[in-house]
């Protein structure tokens, strides 16, 4: 199981084999972005995650990396916080 720290608003930490893995974002979860890098790491997406402030769990329930990487939970100034499915940017198409 993986464990994420949140730290603050929009800072989240995890360890991958030694390593501390920290994302810091504005305005978005940093769970879901921390997960699509996990991913990008080699993590296997059906690995439970476990999300925690301090030792305090966040959800009675644990997701896996593969469902916090497919999600975006995004504030907004009118509508609050959304869950919507992540989108990733279209590659940049350059002209010659």
């Amino acid at each position: 199981m993986q464990q994420i720290e949140l730290n603050g608003s929009y800072t989240a930490v995890t360890t991958l084999s030694g390593e501390e893995i920290r994302i810091t974002t504005t305005r978005k979860d940093p769970v879901p972005v921390l997960c699509r890098e996990l991913v990008k790491r080699g993590v296997d997406p059906s690995e439970p995650v476990r999300v925690t402030i301090g030792t305090v769990p966040m959800w009675k329930a644990n997701r896996t990396i593969g469902a916090w990487a497919g999600i975006d939970v995004t504030e907004y100034d009118r509508d609050g916080l959304r869950t919507e499915k992540h989108r990733p940017f279209p590659a940049a198409r350059f002209r010659s």
